[in-house]
């Protein structure tokens, strides 16, 4: 029988890993994502209420206090809530180089070189300080994403207006800022896929040199399915054992910013650290050369995935092929990952195998 996982599936997972909901204390285990919107890929921007999946939102069980001390963590000039993304400010960024990333070249990753020129000040007590916060100040957080768009023809501006499409930041907060403390650019990384849209497709062809427009950093990054205001960094100075859940190539590069970490990379060597990811097949997978740098550091990685074939991860969850799966065959071709399959595949993870949630 086809299922879905939706809120009574995620009350469950709170009360097998000892959430607050069910204990009142600390939970052992945390399932976090970054926050997408519901029935696409697109990320969306916490409001300051809680939604539970499949449920409607509900205020956040913080006091204004613990809302205020998270927030104080968040970057200087992030975006942080729906309400503020009419304001988005775009600046001129440079693609450095377009890497493939599948075994079918189809996914991309695009390093891209952020204008993040800031001005020094030089006094008779003071030197070299700057007269404003750089632009990889706000990106703190694993899960953490951008607008991208490509200039028009004459290379002139488009007018502002909200980005149609949220791209993770592949690379950890540490590496970027590590790439970038010699030069007046921020350097990040993104994964555009081919056969996503319009959009993508012509993101993939780009060349380095190519000029972009990006937007400040948007979004709290990874948070709990079950309360938006509790994030990566909350659970890893409580030493709870997590569950990281990616979907498709834009679920994969928020999971890579955090595997990546060297946060999550310590909090791995003492505490369970999981991740699932869900794509189309072992051919469209995002960064297999990378996985066996994950697990041998002690994170387990667990791909799902809708329409399996050859060459499958030994540690790959597949499922019984039902209606959903043969509904995902016919529309084999497209980039959509089935909204069904999915939910199946994520049950059968989090519920069904051996150790899912140890």
């Amino acid at each position: 029988m086809r299922t879905a996982l939706g809120r009574n599936a995620f009350e469950t997972v709170a009360r097998k890993s000892g959430s607050p909901r069910a204990t009142g204390r600390h939970p052992a285990c945390w399932i976090i994502a970054p926050l997408t919107t519901s029935g696409t890929e697109h990320h969306r921007v916490s409001a300051p209420t809680a939604l539970k999946p499949g449920g409607s939102g509900k205020a956040s069980r913080h006091s204004a206090d613990d809302a205020d001390i998270h927030e104080q963590r968040m970057g200087p000039n992030t975006i942080l809530s729906v309400t503020d993304m009419d304001k988005v400010k775009w600046g001129p960024a440079t693609v450095v180089r377009n890497d493939a990333q599948t075994l079918d070249g189809s996914v991309r990753v695009l390093h891209l070189s952020v204008a993040d020129h800031v001005d020094m000040l030089y006094g008779r007590r003071v030197k070299a300080v700057p007269d404003a916060t750089r632009w990889i100040e706000s990106y703190t957080v694993p899960g953490q994403c951008v607008g991208v768009r490509v200039l028009a023809p004459d290379g002139a501006s488009a007018a502002p207006e909200p980005p149609r499409r949220l791209y993770s930041i592949a690379s950890s907060p540490y590496a970027s800022r590590r790439d970038s403390a010699y030069v007046d650019a921020s350097l990040i990384e993104i994964v555009v896929e081919r056969c996503s849209s319009p959009e993508d497709a012509i993101l993939a062809e780009l060349g380095p040199g190519s000029q972009l427009e990006v937007t400040q950093v948007v979004g709290r990054g990874f948070c709990s399915l079950l309360d938006s205001y509790n994030g990566l960094t909350q659970a890893l100075e409580e030493g709870r054992n997590l569950v990281l859940i990616g979907l498709g190539t834009r679920g994969m590069a928020a999971l890579r910013s955090a595997l990546t970490w060297q946060p999550v990379l310590a909090h791995a060597s003492s505490h369970s650290v999981s991740a699932l990811y869900v794509a189309h097949s072992a051919g469209r997978a995002a960064f297999l050369s990378e996985w066996d740098t994950w697990r041998d550091a002690g994170m387990r990685l667990r791909p799902l995935y809708t329409n399996p074939g050859a060459g499958l991860d030994d540690n790959a969850v597949v499922g019984t092929p039902g209606a959903s799966s043969g509904a995902a065959s016919a529309s084999g071709g497209s980039a959509e990952l089935d909204h069904d399959r999915c939910m199946e595949l994520l049950q059968l993870a989090l519920f069904m195998q051996p150790g899912g949630l140890e």
